[in-house]
């Protein structure tokens, strides 16, 4: 191998994984277009984020099975092809039963993508290096989330919303190659007689697993409904609350990183881990407190301690697992996630309805602070 070829495939990685955050967040802002042309209700609407995360959700360990068992770059590459095949699919769809059907495959090959590529990278590096090098590839989601909350909406206005849904499709095939390509050196270790499905059981792995579901609970409501709030409470316009939403990814975008190498660097990870999620329950209830000329600033630091924390939280059982195992964990950690996910927009918004905004972000902020029961049973 030659030096900085490890540093070659993560920078295309990095792309890749940009790609792979249009092909699931493009299609919010083609919603209205969609609801039109189909004649859809706003409930009908919610069925495609549901059958998504379903999708993304239950077949994390299945893909990390594959993955230990054919390899994980094998299993990753196909992941991101087929994933990027029925995303473009999805703007050819003739009506709104196919729609869901091809969100619903979109969402089950991406989840082929994100934990069977950790797997596919992180043995490359070391030790001192994984940290920076998760974050990296972390920080492509947050890049493609900008991309697609900033600049897709005015796109779709432009290009139309089949369009917007099926250029991200055939960037992904095309880049699946050029990934191919540039890993060609990369050995893909298989083990067909093991699994590795006890790291489903490690206490490192539900601890980081259960974590996660908590501090990653309010970046669903704040994408979702940040906007909307915005407006109506702070009274920010329609396009400027957009725009104010989108500094969240651009503070995610220096925290995947940052954190990775904080963690790296860290002599009391556990400590790192305790200080990130309490300052990110915290910013969430600054948020819901501060004046709107204070928003942007409080909307960077949120989004750079809510990637922070929960990058660590994928890292954490990376420290304590043989390469073997890390699939499994990986997938379990993010299968917790987003099935738990699948359901706070919609306890989100039944709160806001009862209740109104500040219960239902002051709730988020407690949800996030129960992070850190479960750090104290990490062993790190």
């Amino acid at each position: 191998m030659e030096s900085g070829s490890k540093w070659v495939l993560l920078s295309w990685l990095f792309v890749d994984r940009i790609v792979y955050t249009l092909n699931w967040l493009s299609i919010s802002p083609a919603q209205p277009f969609i609801a039109s042309e189909f004649g859809l209700s706003f409930t009908s609407l919610g069925l495609l984020g549901t059958v998504f995360l379903v999708g993304i959700g239950t077949f994390q360990i299945p893909a990390a099975v594959l993955a230990t068992k054919y390899g994980a770059k094998k299993i990753a590459l196909l992941g991101f092809f087929l994933s990027s095949s029925f995303a473009g699919l999805c703007g050819l769809a003739p009506n709104f039963e196919t729609l869901l059907l091809l969100r619903f495959l979109t969402g089950v090959f991406l989840s082929f993508f994100f934990g069977p590529g950790i797997t596919f990278f992180t043995p490359l590096f070391t030790a001192r290096e994984k940290g920076i090098a998760l974050g990296v590839y972390n920080a492509g989601f947050h890049a493609g989330t900008l991309l697609a909350i900033g600049l897709w909406p005015t796109l779709i206005s432009v290009i139309g919303w089949r369009n917007g849904l099926l250029l991200p499709g055939v960037m992904g095939l095309f880049l699946t190659l050029v990934t191919y390509r540039v890993s060609r050196w990369v050995n893909d270790v298989v083990d067909p007689a093991e699994f590795g499905l006890s790291a489903a059981k490690n206490p490192v792995v539900l601890a980081s697993a259960l974590g996660l579901g908590c501090a990653g609970a309010a970046w669903y409501p704040l994408t979702q409904f940040g906007i909307l709030y915005l407006n109506s409470e702070k009274g920010s316009g329609f396009e400027a609350a957009g725009v104010l939403i989108s500094v969240l990814s651009v503070g995610s975008l220096l925290g995947a990183p940052v954190s990775g190498r904080l963690y790296d660097m860290a002599t009391d990870r556990k400590r790192l881990l305790y200080i990130l999620n309490f300052s990110s329950a915290a910013a969430l209830t600054v948020f819901i407190t501060t004046p709107i000329e204070l928003i942007p600033l409080v909307l960077f630091v949120l989004g750079f301690l809510y990637t922070a924390a929960n990058s660590l939280f994928y890292l954490a059982p990376l420290s304590v697992l043989p390469e073997n195992k890390v699939a499994v964990s990986v997938a379990v950690v993010n299968s917790v996630h987003l099935l738990a996910a699948s359901v706070v927009p919609y306890v989100f918004a039944s709160i806001v309805e009862s209740a109104g905004y500040f219960s239902a972000w002051l709730v988020m902020s407690v949800v996030c602070g129960m992070s850190l029961v479960f750090i104290r049973l990490l062993k790190i």
